[in-house]
This record gives structure tokens, C-alpha cells and sequence, in this order.
């Protein structure tokens, strides 16, 4: 559609008879087959149509256009780079064999019969003319169809290469969740299974059973934190996803339900855990993922904090965001662990009375307070204690199911 006015320019320069005619009737013809194919949707019949319709127009050029002494056998080359480069599923290997048995027929014909052809250019200039513009068209025409195909296939290559990485990287979560399935869910099913086999067999005294009893109360009860944290990534990372249900919530009441949980394991250990939020606060977010995530945070703030430590849960807003934090004076995280902890690791932690955990807690912050639109970084000191601060959006603020992937911050 580009080439063909130019086309005409030039023929009315060079003045070839029944060129003109064949051109418009060729632009014409492009426009309702690539219409067809574009907006209707039909690029098999488009294309074989167009394969048709040209070597049809390129028989009537040659006789009309000079034979070998005109510009139809390059128009034929050309033809067939722009075919290859659109035909669908390798029907190329018909119509090159055709194109090549169409030019030689038209060569022997021209030989047998050179009559039949005649010599259409009214001056040497035009010849002349006919010919550059000729070869003009089908470098450009060349070029830009290998310029596309070559993109194309940079393109796909990227695509595979970005896939193969994903699937490198989703084999990899899989083996150490498997990992994590075969070891560290049954450690605590065997310490289980040993203070139950304890209570059956063995006379023991009130103060053995009542901690043998504690102990498997705190043996399930880290068991069960476990699970579910494995279940919700197994969820995420099932076809389709989580589905977010973003909300107008109020800050102090949708943390209250992962606070409440979490104040029992805290008196356990002789943790304080204050909790300063402000009641005015309303974001826009999911109430489960909220819960899963301070829960978690709390989890591993009491995990890592010695008897006796404080942690402080604070909820306000700062700079036009919903800003909840979680600090404790625990143990602090050792500073080349910070910079993987958001990541699946399939080694076990352990806390400071012993509590065990297998890192998915942090991911699942990360993943789902992301997908709520929000943001999560921390600071740590070994000795000293740690910092977690989740942003959240609040309730005036546009909020994108599909949030943008935001690059973790680890400030030492």
C-alpha cells in the first residue's frame, strides 16, 4: 500500500502502457485483503489470496512491461520475500517452488517466442528510470521485511529465554518446597509422635505430663503456622492466582485479628507487645492478606526476640500512605542473610527458645502486600533488633489490582 502510488508516480514519468491499470487494480486488491486479515481475521485466506492475485499481476506485467528487459523478474524476487514473510504454517514451500517455475516459464517463453513481448519504454531515460526505482523498491523491500523477521526472532528469543528462567525459577521453589515438606514438617510429626508415645507408655508425674503437654502445645502450634503458611504460597502460586479483594478497611480493626493471635505466644515467652494505632486510619485493602501478613510479622518479631524483650506494633499515616510497623529488640538478622530474605529458602531457622520456621512467612508478606498495592522494607542490626514497615494505600488514594513490582530495600 506504501510502494504502489509511489509506483504510479513513477509511471507517469516513464509512460509503460497497461501499468498503471495493473497498479491501481494491485492496490485495490491489498487494501480488501489486508482489511480481511487485520479487522476480520482472516490471514489464511488473505494470504493465500494475495499470493494468487500477485503472480497473476506479475505474468500480466511481464508481458506488458518489456519481459526480461523490464523490471517483473526482481518484482518476483520481491514478491516472494514478502510471502515467506507472512505465509502461515510453512506453505511457503509450495509457492517458492511456484514462483521460481513462473519466472522460468516466462524466460523460455520470451526465448521461444520473442514476439510475443515488446519492448514498452517510450525512451532510454525511462528504461533507465523504470530500473533504479525497481531496485530502490526492492532493497527497501527487503530490508524492512528482514528487518522484521529478525526482530521477530530477537523477540522470541528474549520470550524463551524469560520463560525458561521462570521455569528454572518455579523448579527451583518446587524442589525446596519438597525439601521443606520432607524434612521440616516431619521433624515436628516425629517429636509429635515420641511425647504422645511417652504419655501412653510411661507412668509419669504431674509436672512431666504438664510439660510434655506444653511442649506439644507449642510443637503443633508452630506445625500448624507452618501449614497454612505453605498452603496460602501453594495457593499463589496455583494457575489463576490469588484473587484480591481490595476494600475500604479501618486500619486498627483489620490488624486486631492478627494481633489477638498472636498476644498468647507473646505472654508465653514474657514479651511485651504494645500496640499504637491510630483509629482515624482507612486503606484500601484485603483483610486476609493483612491479617496473613501482620501475623506473620509478629510471628517472627516474638520468634526472634529473647524472654523478657518488647516489640512495638505501630499503625498511622505518614506522607499519604497507611504506614504499619512492627520493631522488637530481638537478635536482628545477620547481614548477609538480608539481602535473600524475601525469597523461598529451604533451610530451617530457629528462633531464640527454639521455635523453627522455613522462611516462607517473609515471601508471603512481600508477595501479598504487593498484590495489595503496597510496599514492604525493613532494617536490621545484629544485636540490636529489627524494623519491618509495610505502606499501604489509603482510601483516597487509586489503587491497581496489578501493582507494579517494587524493588526490595534492605537499609543496614
Amino acid at each position: 500500500m506504501l510502494f504502489i502510488p509511489v509506483a504510479l508516480t513513477v509511471n507517469l514519468f516513464t509512460k509503460i502502457p497497461f501499468v498503471s491499470p495493473v497498479l491501481c487494480t494491485s492496490f485495490l486488491l491489498t487494501v480488501i485483503l489486508y482489511y480481511n486479515s487485520r479487522y476480520l481475521g482472516n490471514l489464511r485466506t488473505s494470504v493465500i489470496l494475495f499470493s494468487v492475485i500477485l503472480h497473476v499481476l506479475l505474468l500480466l506485467n511481464y508481458f506488458f512491461n518489456s519481459g526480461v528487459q523490464g523490471p517483473t523478474l526482481v518484482l518476483f524476487l520481491l514478491s516472494m520475500i514478502f510471502i515467506i514473510a507472512v505465509m502461515p504454517n510453512r506453505q511457503y514451500l509450495f509457492w517458492v517452488p511456484l514462483n521460481a517455475f513462473l519466472a522460468i516459464l516466462l524466460i523460455g517463453i520470451e526465448y521461444q517466442y520473442p514476439w510475443l513481448i515488446k519492448n514498452t519504454y517510450s525512451s532510454r531515460i525511462g528504461f533507465f528510470t523504470d530500473t533504479a526505482f525497481t531496485y530502490l523498491i526492492s532493497l527497501i523491500g527487503i530490508s524492512v521485511v528482514l528487518t522484521y523477521i529478525l526482530r521477530s526472532y530477537q523477540t522470541e528469543k528474549k520470550n524463551v529465554i524469560a520463560a525458561l528462567k521462570n521455569v528454572k525459577k518455579a523448579d527451583e521453589s518446587k524442589v525446596k518446597l519438597l525439601s521443606i515438606l520432607s524434612h521440616d514438617l516431619k521433624a515436628p510429626l516425629n517429636t509429635i509422635e515420641g511425647f504422645l508415645e511417652m504419655l501412653v507408655n510411661y507412668e509419669l508425674e504431674e509436672d512431666e505430663k504438664k510439660a510434655i503437654k506444653k511442649s506439644l502445645l507449642k510443637e503443633t502450634k508452630n506445625t500448624q503456622t507452618m501449614l497454612f503458611n505453605m498452603l496460602s504460597w501453594t495457593k499463589s502460586q496455583m494457575e489463576g492466582g490469588i484473587h484480591v479483594n481490595l476494600q475500604h478497611l479501618n486500619l486498627q480493626e483489620a490488624l486486631n485479628v492478627g494481633i489477638e493471635i498472636q498476644q498468647t505466644a507473646a505472654l508465653e515467652k514474657m514479651i511485651t507487645l504494645t500496640t499504637r494505632i491510630d483509629p482515624d486510619v482507612c486503606i484500601i485493602g484485603d483483610m486476609d492478606m493483612i491479617n496473613l501478613v501482620v501475623r506473620n510479622l509478629l510471628n517472627n518479631a516474638i520468634k526472634f526476640t529473647n524472654e523478657g524483650g518488647e516489640i512495638q506494633l505501630t499503625g498511622k499515616s505518614v506522607k499519604g500512605l497507611a504506614m504499619i510497623t512492627v520493631r522488637d529488640n530481638g537478635i536482628g538478622i545477620a547481614p548477609e542473610k538480608q539481602q535473600k530474605l524475601f525469597f523461598l529458602n529451604s533451610g530451617t531457622t530457629y528462633g531464640t527458645a527454639n521455635e523453627k520456621g522455613v522462611g516462607l512467612g517473609l515471601m508471603l508478606c512481600k508477595e501479598f502486600t504487593e498484590l495489595q498495592g503496597g510496599k514492604i522494607t525493613f532494617k536490621s542490626k545484629p544485636g540490636i533488633g529489627t524494623e519491618f514497615q509495610v505502606s499501604l494505600p489509603l482510601c483516597d488514594q487509586k489503587v491497581y489490582t496489578i501493582p507494579n513490582h517494587f524493588k526490595e530495600e534492605a537499609v543496614n
